[in-house]
């Protein structure tokens, strides 16, 4: 049978409440006392059932993250810099995935729900109004994780502008002027459309026109990547000597549909991405990329949480990314 607090309490020779008191480090008792219970619970394979203590205190030591399911190179990156913000806290992350049927993203969010989760992170995701509403009427905690959904919820993420007008001002100094952005461009979503907004108004504030702009893809895959300069457009008559790949996984798809085709990175084709994880680093040649503090990103968000630093204004926090420059643009001259 499993150790209860009342077999602490007599081994200790302390009432309950005292022992309670103690294992969840509430009131006043000696030091001595303290590491004497919870020595003995440790040896006695004593463990707190967290769930029958939020019920009885009617509050909760667990927070939400729901993940889409569709993989991302740096999702656990930002569930890292959750799991490090809690490991002190004595909060317990909830992981859950989540896709893009309504009746699954009803199931997910109601479990949270019913777990009375005290905060729900969203890890890239763009998620329907009504459940965004539902969140609210249930007076929980959201937090955007890595992109910015609307004007209500708030956000711990990178500057998306200037992520993509870095690169752009980049490839402009080293003579590129037809440039590519080659991933997830398709205008459906917020998240996708937000970044192709972008990439056209730094195109235009570095004076060149939509017709010195390309497309390519809906979504970050390797596959597209590679299907990109393979069926998108004429690998041996590309309109574009630079691409912007919208995820590391892009980049590295085209990189190897180039090398397959006998095709040189960068004689042939510029390649630089967004996300800078480890693959930029171990491609031949090395990505040049705008690098994303992804483990950081999830840290602040879960101390803004912890330290009930959100409130019902919305709050957008930038986390700082750098340009790494490696071996794949070459200069025009």
């Amino acid at each position: 049978m499993a150790v209860t607090l009342k077999d602490v309490a007599q081994a200790a020779n302390l009432s309950v409440a005292s022992v309670s008191r103690i294992l969840t480090n509430r009131g006043r008792y000696s030091e001595n006392t303290a590491k004497r219970v919870r020595q003995l619970a440790q040896e006695m394979g004593y463990f707190k059932n967290q769930s029958a203590a939020d019920l009885a205190s009617k509050t909760s030591r667990a927070v939400g993250v729901v993940v889409p399911l569709i993989h991302t190179t740096f999702g656990d990156e930002v569930i890292k810099g959750l799991y490090e913000a809690t490991m002190s806290s004595g909060y317990e992350l909830l992981i859950t995935y989540i896709d893009d049927d309504e009746k699954h993203q009803t199931q997910v969010f109601n479990t949270l729900l019913t777990r009375q989760v005290g905060a729900v992170f969203l890890l890239s995701l763009d998620i329907p109004e009504w459940l965004m509403n539902q969140l609210a009427a249930e007076n929980v905690t959201v937090i955007s994780l890595t992109t910015i959904l609307n004007d209500r919820i708030s956000a711990v993420t990178s500057n998306e502008f200037t992520m993509m007008d870095t690169l752009v001002d980049y490839l402009t100094k080293k003579g590129h002027t037809n440039i590519a952005l080659i991933g997830d461009t398709k205008l459906t979503t917020n998240i996708s459309s937000v970044r192709r907004r972008n990439f056209i108004e730094s195109m235009k504030q570095h004076q060149l026109t939509i017709e010195n702009a390309f497309f390519y893809g809906e979504d970050h895959s390797y596959e597209t990547g590679y299907r990109s300069v393979t069926e998108g457009y004429d690998i041996d008559a590309l309109p574009f000597t630079a691409v912007i790949a919208t995820a590391d996984l892009v980049g590295i798809g085209l990189v190897n549909a180039l090398t397959d085709a006998n095709k040189n990175v960068p004689k042939d084709l510029s390649i630089t991405t967004i996300d800078g994880m480890k693959l930029t680093e171990i491609s031949r040649p090395g990505l040049t990329t705008i690098q994303q503090n992804f483990t950081e990103i999830g840290r602040i968000a879960m101390n803004l949480f912890i330290e009930n630093n959100i409130d019902k204004q919305q709050k957008i926090i930038y986390v700082p990314t750098k340009l790494v420059e490696r071996e794949s643009v070459a200069t025009i001259k």
